[in-house]
Parts: structure tokens; sequence; C-alpha cells
């Protein structure tokens, strides 16, 4: 009897899987509506609900650093109709920090497929003497204390970058934390501000006007947009770990025929030539792997900024 109902189990979780979806898709996003990652989501889920043949909605539940979204999508049922699009650094760095909360992102989340990784770059004001990465690092050793250095928050991926560039360069740059990056900017802009890292949405239009240096971009690759700036590895600081992504996530349970299925369509979706090119002006590189490979790029950020965030003593509770 026991074999009987667990075959029937099976049967049924097979027929389910064949017949997905079988109702509208929701995915909740992380980003308030009118962000540009929020304009991400609904036009790569669109594209999902013409793939699937049904309707996917996009629901928003900002704040908590994307953890309300992530925790709403963990305790969801596990059958492929409720997913989560949010920035994967925020997942990483709270699992690193093993934030007291009621889900846990590692366990409780499948990474499905990544979208695309934010272009980072850091910058300068035109008015400090230097005009590379290791020129900047030079200029700090010889200023210890005297760099200040914005993020957009203690405990962000900026400055935990911050913290990580510090410790293998030798140097002491000081961290000046600001609620987001439209608050630091103008500081920057204003020569308050010495240097920080930015999204190349918040930075392109200073950049084109040369009101603000690029000195190098974060990721593995260089940026289409700025060919001439180097990556951080290429300007000779290798291993710093920074990668603002942004992908879909299910609840740990789906199966794993719905997640297959889905990265095949998300991955063919941002890889067709227009909306690469697409993703490509928002400044957001397509990044398409398999949800193994995806699920080992995130725990390689959380072994990485577990270290950093232990070495600082940072409570992020």
């Amino acid at each position: 009897m026991l074999a009987a109902a667990l075959l029937l189990v099976a049967l049924a979780a097979r027929a389910d899987t064949a017949s997905y979806p079988n109702r509208p898709v929701t995915v909740t996003v992380c980003f308030p509506p009118g962000a540009s990652t929020d304009a991400i989501a609904r036009r790569v889920g669109e594209a999902l609900g013409a793939s699937l043949g049904r309707p996917v909605v996009v629901e928003n539940r900002g704040g908590a650093g994307g953890n309300i979204a992530a925790s709403l999508v963990a305790k969801a049922q596990p059958d492929g109709h409720a997913l989560l699009f949010c920035a994967t650094s925020g997942l990483v760095i709270a699992a690193a920090a093993r934030s007291a909360l009621d889900f846990d992102p590692q366990r409780d989340l499948a990474p499905v497929a990544p979208v695309g990784t934010l272009t980072v770059l850091l910058i300068t004001r035109p008015s400090l003497p230097v005009t590379t990465l290791q020129e900047l690092l030079a200029y700090a050793r010889a200023n210890p204390g005297r760099v200040n250095f914005a993020s957009i928050g203690i405990g962000s991926s900026f400055h935990l970058a911050l913290e990580q560039i510090n410790a293998k360069a030798g140097v002491s740059m000081t961290h000046i934390p600001f609620r987001g990056g439209g608050q630091a900017v103008p500081e920057l802009l204003a020569g308050r501000l010495d240097a920080m890292f930015a999204s190349w949405s918040l930075a392109r239009a200073h950049v084109q006007a040369g009101s603000v240096r690029p000195l190098a971009a974060a990721g593995e690759e260089r940026f289409a947009g700025l060919p001439a700036v180097p990556t951080l590895a290429e300007a000779g600081l290798s291993g710093v770990w920074l990668q603002e992504g942004l992908g879909f996530f299910a609840p740990a349970e789906t199966p794993s025929a719905i997640l297959t299925r889905l990265n095949a369509e998300i991955t063919r979706i941002i890889t067709e030539p227009a909306m690469r090119d697409w993703l490509l002006s928002q400044g957001v590189p397509p990044t398409p792997e398999p949800p193994e490979a995806f699920r080992a790029r995130l725990q390689e950020g959380v072994t990485v900024l577990r270290e950093v965030i232990q070495r600082l003593e940072l409570k992020l509770d």
C-alpha cells in the first residue's frame, strides 16, 4: 500500500509538471515600480508569458533589501507559478551574514536563471590627481584615511567591495555610507567625495559629460559601452567579488523539470538579439547559465563575503 501511494504521488507530480503552467505565473519583484530594474522584470516577464502560453503577472514588493519579496516566494507553493525577480547580491549578503530572517536564502529558494549583471563602475572626481586604479591606490597609500569612498550603505555590496579592495591593496580608504547612489553622486560632483561605485544607469550622464572619471568596471568582462575602461582585474586588482546580478528564483521544492524549462525559456529570451541589445542599453549584459552554475556562482559570493563580514564584525540584522 505504501509503494502504491508513493507511485500515485510520483505520477501526480509528473502530471503537474507536464501540464505546467496551468494558470497565470506571478513574478514578485523586489524593486519599486518605475525603477529600471522593474522595467527589466516586466519586459522579460512579458516575453516569458508569451513563451509559456499563460499570463505572467508582475507584483512589486520592495523593501528590506529585497527580503520581503524573497520571503513571500520562499513560502509559496513550489509548483513554478510563483517566481522571484531580484538582485542576487541581496540574497548573497543575507546568506553570508546569516541574517535573522524568516526564511533561509540558500535552503528555501532555488536559483532558476540569471538575466544579467548590472554594469558597476568605480568612478572618481576629476579633480582627484589620479587617472587609473593603480594611481588611486598609490594616492590612498600616500594619504592613509584621507580618501573618502562612498557606498550605498553599511553592509551593501559596494561597501563590502571597498573593504575587499582595502584588504587586498593594503590601503585604508574611508567608507562613507549613503542611503543610495543618488545621494552620493552630488557629493562626488561637488568634490566632497573622492570615489565610489555606481551603476551605469546612475553614472552614464556624468561619465559622458566628463564630470566623473571611470577607472574600472566590476565584472569579468569590459563593458561594451566603455571599451577603454578596464575591469578591476585588468587594472591590477583581481579577486574582488562584486556582482550586482538580476535573476529569477523559485521556492526550493519546485520540480527540477519546471526549473529546467524556465531556465531554457529565460535563456532564449535574454539572448534573442532585440532583447540582448535592449538589456545592453540598460547597462545589463545578459549572463545566461544553467541553474547549477547560477547556484555555484552565488555560493562563491557567500563564501567570499562571509569572510569580509566576519573580519569586520558587521551586524546586518
